[in-house]
């Protein structure tokens, strides 16, 4: 299996003088004032030679957000990296510091094994996000490349109060979730994949792992993974992945992952089916937060439903006109075999709500074209009725940049689910209009009741079409970034 764990770089405390450690290059912010000038008095330690001076009064460099000034002091590389105005509101300047280490990380992480970053000008929570950032654009996926090249390999910081332990467990969550995305369909078809986040996870505190396999599936009757994963040799399953290290009830977090997604008889274009194999992201991402969850030592429990199936077209394919007896009961028409998303994930929620006991339910999800019309490949939409899991989702969407915007769960739409169904309970697909409103009032009816937030992540969940406006820490080429890892990972903090 071709599909490796990639790990990001070590990361440890500086001892003493940065020029007199072994990092060849040092990454150092620079902030401007409230004229947006840049503020020098700090940066000066760093630039002993004055080429930065000497750059600010040219106007060569401004301290713009993301904006670099290069140059060797004292036998180092040096990246001056643009942070913006210091007086800014705190979730900007989190922002502003991820993107500006990121951006200097890109820059030298292919020429150099060891860098040392500045830290001790921002606060606490700016240092830490800048040292994830850092960890983030690190990253490549190399392993199906005929060579590779050396990457960086240690990250040095100069203060003693960040979290190291949090971040790399952050990092390395987000890594994998990156990992199982990007990979090609047939390196992580539903078995390897359960068979890889098995042996990974053994090494992980109060984590177990269990997998559903297709015959269970079909005993205990998942109906809509089963049927959605019929057309493929390679059958489905679901991977349980449960993480106890409290005893409240579970907070259950369930996954689309569609290994490849062809859209089944009802086929999509060539054009929009490459990017398919990362239809899985939202499971990518459920397992990246457990991941780090269990890493970290949140005192949090944790219930991770993934349910993994490829979607393609074959003679025992399910059908338009099919009607699917779900898990819970509900019987569903299909109208569409590329609305299989909700199929599996619903199965799943319900499975969550009933037989897991399930606190509250959150599902992240590659769900429709429709919510990337509506906000484009940077941010996700959030459809929920809990008004404590929407602030609380909406203020770790603030501090961690991962981009929410809440959209209506709008009940006059409701009659679409039934109406559009000729014989069933209701249909998988009826409308071409407010379609990921659709989805969602789809889904919620198997929450059975229970706080339930559906995100929908087709956006940022692919990476697809982001490469030009993508901040610099997301991996390049229209990669899946991870999206929801550290959105996730925030909102379980606030329920410790």
């Amino acid at each position: 299996m071709r599909m490796l764990y990639t790990r990001p770089p070590s990361i440890g405390v500086l001892d003493g003088d940065p020029f007199e450690s072994k990092c060849e290059s040092i990454i150092v912010p620079v902030f401007q004032d409230d004229e947006g000038k840049p503020i020098l008095d700090y940066v000066r330690l760093y630039d002993r030679n004055k080429l930065l001076e000497d750059s600010v009064k040219l106007n060569i460099f401004r301290g713009d957000v993301g904006s670099i000034f290069e140059a060797i002091v004292d036998g180092k590389f040096v990246v001056y990296v643009g942070i913006g105005r210091r007086s800014v509101k705190e979730y900007i300047l989190l922002e502003n510091s991820r993107r500006g280490f990121a951006a200097g990380v890109k820059r030298v992480a292919g020429k150099f094994k060891c860098i040392a970053l500045a830290l001790s000008s921002l606060s606490l929570e700016a240092a830490s996000e800048a040292l994830i950032a850092s960890l983030l654009a690190s990253y490549r996926l190399d392993a199906f490349k005929s060579s590779r090249e050396p990457g960086l390999e240690v990250i040095l910081v100069d203060r003693s109060d960040i979290d190291l332990k949090t971040v790399r467990a952050l990092a390395e969550g987000v890594y994998l979730a990156r990992d199982i995305a990007n990979a090609p369909p047939h390196d992580v078809t539903p078995a390897k994949l359960a068979e890889k986040i098995s042996e990974l996870f053994r090494e992980l505190p109060n984590t177990e792992v269990e997998i559903y396999d297709y015959d269970r599936l079909v005993r205990e009757g998942f109906g809509g993974i089963v049927n959605v994963g019929m057309g493929s040799n390679e059958k489905p399953v679901m991977i349980v992945v449960k993480y106890r290290g409290s005893n409240s009830k579970p907070i259950a977090l369930v996954g689309k992952t569609v290994i490849f997604d062809s859209g089944g008889i009802n086929i999509k274009t060539g054009e929009s089916m490459f990017y398919m194999r990362s239809d899985k992201a939202g499971g990518a991402a459920v397992l990246g937060v457990i991941w780090a969850a269990a890493k970290a030592q949140l005192r949090v429990n944790i219930a991770g439903l993934v349910p993994a199936v490829i979607n393609v077209p074959s003679g025992s394919s399910y059908l338009p006109g099919d009607v699917i007896r779900m898990w819970d009961g509900t019987m569903v028409e299909v109208t569409n075999t590329d609305a299989e998303g909700r199929l599996i994930i619903g199965d799943a929620i319900a499975y969550a709500a009933k037989a897991l006991e399930a606190g509250e339910i959150i599902d992240l999800a590659t769900l429709t074209g429709a919510i990337v019309v509506a906000l484009g490949p940077l941010i996700a939409g959030l459809f929920t009725r809990d008004n404590r899991l929407k602030e609380k989702l909406l203020e770790a969407s603030n501090k961690t940049g991962e981009k929410l915007w809440p959209m209506p769960m709008e009940d006059d739409y409701k009659p679409w689910l039934t109406r559009s169904a000729i014989i069933g309970d209701m249909a998988n697909s009826g409308t071409r209009v407010g379609g990921a409103i659709y989805g969602a009032l789809f889904l919620e009816r198997y929450a059975h009741g229970k706080p339930f937030a559906h995100i929908d992540i087709a956006g940022p969940g692919m990476g697809y079409e982001a490469k030009y406006i993508a901040p610099p820490y997301w991996p390049d080429k229209d990669q899946a970034p991870g999206y929801g890892v550290r959105l996730i990972f925030q909102y379980l903090l606030t329920t410790q």
